[in-house]
């Protein structure tokens, strides 16, 4: 039994009978109907389904239809919708019902922060973190060195308009073959998490933090967020998607 997620390009399976294995990307160039038709896949995500505005659960109560389509989020101001992470909110408020925070999901492109409360998703904001980082450098969001990471950090959370400036002169040194591509993307994180950070300082400022994703994604995050002296909590994306799809295989009716 499986459920899906669509990207418009690929379909990533979970299987839904065992808990540890890792989902499967599977390229579907013919589209997502032929994709749900060679994998059937009982609910998927991720596909145009109407979204459900803020403030609400991640989970609609019931969901119908074969495959059983789970809806995006929707906020208007600023307008963010989310991308298939309903499902891994929903996991981690079902394994922590009690949390009362912000959650932070940075992805390859992008990092998505949710303010959760009594069970439900009060606001978001997205940030374009990883897309701006994969720009400049292959490597794309990735620690390296620690204290120039932090170093970094700390200087564009206190200047946050000197951002561009420190990626300009990355991208030089980097072409001079004064630092190798590694550390300056691992540099540039840095000064784009720091300027995420400033921005959004009233959002996490004194709220605990969970942060869900890959260990290669939470790596940087969870410098930069204990270096502001943030309660932090890290837990796998693999393990609150299983535990999201699991909450929406008992949604489905007939």
């Amino acid at each position: 039994m499986k459920a899906g997620i669509w990207n418009g390009e690929t379909l990533r399976l979970w299987s839904l009978d065992t808990q540890d294995t890792a989902p499967q990307d599977v390229p579907c160039q013919a589209g997502l109907e032929a994709a749900l038709e060679a994998h059937a896949p009982i609910i998927l995500a991720g596909s145009p389904a109407t979204a459900r505005g803020l403030p609400c659960k991640p989970l609609p109560d019931v969901l119908q239809g074969s495959p059983a389509h789970i809806p995006p989020l929707s906020q208007d101001s600023p307008l963010t919708v989310t991308n298939s992470e309903e499902v891994a909110i929903a996991g981690f408020i079902a394994l922590r019902p009690k949390f009362d925070g912000i959650l932070c999901l940075p992805a390859d492109t992008s990092t998505l922060w949710v303010h959760v409360s009594a069970e439900e998703v009060v606001s978001m904001r997205r940030v374009l973190t990883g897309a701006l980082v994969s720009a400049l450098f292959t490597e794309g969001l990735s620690l390296k060195e620690v204290e120039p990471f932090k170093d970094a950090l700390s200087d564009t959370m206190s200047r946050p308009e000197m951002a561009a400036l420190r990626l300009g002169s990355l991208q030089a040194e980097t072409a001079q073959h004064l630092l190798d591509t590694p550390e300056a993307a691992s540099r540039a994180t840095a000064a784009l998490i720091g300027a995420e950070l400033a921005a959004t300082r009233a959002y996490w400022l004194g709220q605990p933090v969970a942060l869900i994703g890959s260990a290669r994604l939470r790596a940087p995050y969870r410098v930069a967020l204990e270096s502001q002296f943030v309660p932090l909590t890290e837990v796998d994306e693999t393990a609150m998607y299983h535990a999201g799809f699991a909450q929406a295989r008992e949604r489905i009716t007939a």
